[in-house]
């Protein structure tokens, strides 16, 4: 009897009204409705952005392309001395290594090819070919009488790539055994000599629209007044080696040959 009235009781009717959900439902909806609204501004803010980041990052992209792959200036042209002046500028305010150099009394800063007339410096490769910022920009040396050393810094351009964005391998080894052999030269009494053997180890890419500096030393014990070695490491302005050279340079005995003297 007692168990039947218990299972007999009307159930609870909920305590929630409707009129409460209601309200419930209605604010759910309209915090929703404020929050996409809210919404819309930053998704189209962060957009905006992402299409100005990533614009001007193609716009940079193809102004470098059109740099690396368009052709280089005209040596003698307006635009070729217009480069040729931003790369002077560059060389006098802009690498450490020459003020570091030209604050060291035992090194002299030179120009290259001192010896030779306008004319004579068109017949040569690098014043001559390879002239104007297209190719070898600029090239200074700093002489060390005292250890017989020399640092030459050059600025590499676009025209003597092998790879694009790189200097071609020919161009380098030519640069290097320039400066190999100015040591051998500056060594020798006659002040003239040719390349006997040349070794030559890439060790890293030499990128073009760069200053290198060549470091060369001549090897005393070994060299004579008729034999001279040398070594050049091209280092980049961080002073990171990519290239390492020897070469063994003598006086020939049956050609005879012009005299350098004693410029460079």
């Amino acid at each position: 009897m007692h168990s039947r009235q218990i299972l007999q009781l009307p159930l609870r009717a909920p305590t929630t009204s409707t009129s409460t959900l209601a309200r419930f439902s209605v604010r759910n909806a309209s915090t929703a409705a404020h929050a996409n609204a809210s919404a819309q501004p930053m998704r189209w803010t962060r957009r905006l952005i992402y299409a100005g980041i990533f614009g001007s990052l193609g716009i940079g992209a193809g102004k470098w392309m059109d740099s690396k792959f368009a052709a280089p200036p005209v040596p003698g042209s307006i635009e070729d001395q217009t480069e040729l002046l931003h790369i002077q500028r560059a060389y006098e305010v802009g690498l450490p290594i020459v003020q570091q150099l030209r604050h060291d009394a035992d090194y002299t800063e030179k120009d290259v090819y001192e010896n030779f007339s306008d004319n004579h410096k068109t017949q040569r490769l690098t014043s001559g070919p390879l002239s104007g910022s297209r190719g070898l920009g600029l090239q200074k040396v700093f002489w060390n009488d005292k250890e017989k050393k020399l640092v030459s810094v050059v600025f590499f351009g676009a025209g003597i790539e092998g790879w694009p964005t790189m200097v071609h391998g020919g161009a380098l080894g030519t640069v290097i055994d320039e400066n190999l052999g100015r040591a051998a030269i500056r060594h020798f009494p006659a002040r003239t000599g040719v390349t006997a053997n040349l070794n030559i180890n890439y060790r890293a890419p030499v990128y073009s629209g760069n200053f290198y500096s060549l470091h060369t030393a001549l090897d005393q014990e070994q060299s004579t007044d008729q034999k001279a070695f040398a070594t050049c490491e091209v280092r980049d302005m961080t002073g990171h080696i990519c290239v390492e050279a020897s070469g063994l340079f003598v006086v020939p005995k049956k050609l005879k040959l012009k005299e350098v003297g004693e410029h460079f």
